[in-house]
């Protein structure tokens, strides 16, 4: 048996290919999928089934573009949820034969009502299970969130949960390898370790979800807070009736300077600039929005809508915009409609004018605040700002700038602030662009501001 894990940057997915034999299978794969069928050429396998873990929220499923890809594989997951592609709804205790492997589906509710583990066994070697691929319910150090799918639901999904882990996982044997659906920096877990594998009996007794007791883990569930997107009833929409095959979208133009400014003037439409955040504030084009490219997988999600139309700024690089592109399909984010190859360079050619955002330094930052001089906007998200934050702060976290433009709080001077400066230079232009005038950025953002031990309002125990 062999397993190779496929990341994607920023969303912090993990998905895999494992072979046996002359024969493989696919769990979770992302939708830019040739990935797999590379995989499977150099190590001379014919990938037989594609298997889905449950229907994802927060990235769009690779599981059509890769049976577009390899129109022989079968495409199986969960017998409950409706879905409208797919081969097999699977059942629970189903199991399949690839290679010398036994795979054997065992539904988890919990994280959702059609999440799936998949235990494999080696037979070349015996009938236990050797593997586990737990999707989002189980992580390194972490379980899966239980508020996505019905709030008014969170308790009941809680103790499918906390029943799921004790009842249907933690029994398949502490030697087991776990593979789960996301690493860390992912938002469907509040702690998930760095480390992307561990067993069964290391979580049994280092991960604290596994210790507690029933009635205590579904209170701790219902008070965790973690990131709530715009984008992942979307991606859960996409995923329910399956995703549009990425060579049947349109091919973005190539605008000349104005196409692209007509652009700008559309309220529904979203250039972006995937420049570094420093090359942003120095130079931009007006209306533009600052998604370095390091960033952005991360952060499209969060700043951007499904509803909106895109374009693509470049620097003489297409590679930026099949990177950009990339991370934009991920997550179902298919308009775009075209690129400004030259960027920055071809608008101040045309004669346009820019415009920029000053960056503080630390130490103005600080003397600005001090004096009162701005108003601070936190747009981390509200349980990062309820862990510490700066004095008299104000809390308007990224996911919901947009419609929160308008409030009286973006009247004066303000300075945005997020730990390492990305998310509030990206929220800065979103308020520019809105037509927020005195704004100011921090760089050197919180972990800056803590490492030289500038106050802040902690309301840890």
């Amino acid at each position: 048996m062999r397993i190779h894990t496929v990341k994607s940057a920023g969303l912090a997915a993990l998905s895999y290919f494992i072979s046996s034999g002359n024969e493989a299978i696919v769990i979770d794969p992302r939708r830019d999928a040739n990935i797999y069928k590379h995989l499977a050429d150099e190590d001379e396998s014919e990938i037989v089934y594609i298997f889905e873990t449950h229907r994802n929220e927060d990235y769009v499923t690779g599981s059509l573009e890769l049976k577009n890809i390899v129109p022989e594989a079968r495409i199986g997951h969960s017998n409950q949820t409706n879905f409208k592609y797919g081969d097999d709804n699977v059942a629970d205790d189903e199991s399949f034969t690839i290679g010398n492997m036994k795979v054997t589906c065992v539904q988890t509710p919990g994280h959702t009502d059609d999440s799936i583990c998949y235990i494999v066994a080696d037979l070349s070697v015996g009938s236990d299970p050797i593997v586990a691929f737990t999707g989002d319910t189980l992580f390194v150090n972490e379980v899966g969130r239980t508020d996505l799918v019905d709030i008014k639901k969170h308790e009941l999904m809680s103790r499918k949960l906390y029943n799921s882990l004790h009842e249907k996982l933690l029994p398949i044997g502490d030697g087991v390898i776990i593979h789960p659906g996301h690493g860390a920096g992912s938002v469907c877990g509040g702690d998930i370790s760095n480390r992307e594998f561990s067993t069964i009996g290391f979580e049994r007794a280092n991960n604290i979800w596994l210790r507690m007791a029933e009635d205590e883990f579904v209170e701790s569930k219902l008070r965790q807070q973690l990131t709530l997107a715009s984008y992942f009833k979307h991606c859960e929409h996409l995923n329910t009736i399956g995703p549009p095959i990425l060579a049947d979208l349109p091919e973005p133009n190539e605008l000349d300077v104005e196409k692209f400014s007509n652009l700008l003037k559309d309220d529904n439409h979203r250039a972006i600039d995937t420049r570094s955040s420093a090359e942003f504030l120095e130079s931009h084009i007006p209306g533009s929005i600052s998604l370095s490219i390091t960033n952005m997988g991360r952060l499209a999600g969060l700043s951007l809508r499904p509803e909106h139309t895109f374009s693509i700024i470049l620097r003489n690089d297409y590679e930026d915009l099949s990177l950009a592109s990339t991370m934009l399909h991920r997550i179902g984010f298919d308009k775009i409609v075209g690129y400004l190859k030259s960027g920055l360079e071809q608008w101040v050619a045309s004669g346009r004018q820019t415009d920029s955002i000053e960056e503080l330094s630390l130490d103005e930052f600080g003397a600005r605040q001090t004096r009162r001089e701005v108003k601070v906007i936190d747009v981390r998200e509200p349980h990062e700002f309820d862990i510490e934050h700066i004095e008299d702060s104000l809390s308007f976290p990224l996911t919901k700038l947009e419609e929160a433009v308008k409030n009286p709080a973006f009247k004066g001077p303000i300075t945005t602030i997020c730990p390492s400066g990305f998310r509030s230079t990206t929220a800065a232009s979103i308020l520019k662009r809105q037509g927020v005038k005195e704004i100011t950025v921090s760089l050197d953002g919180l972990k800056a501001w803590k490492a030289f031990d500038f106050p802040l309002e902690d309301r840890r125990d």
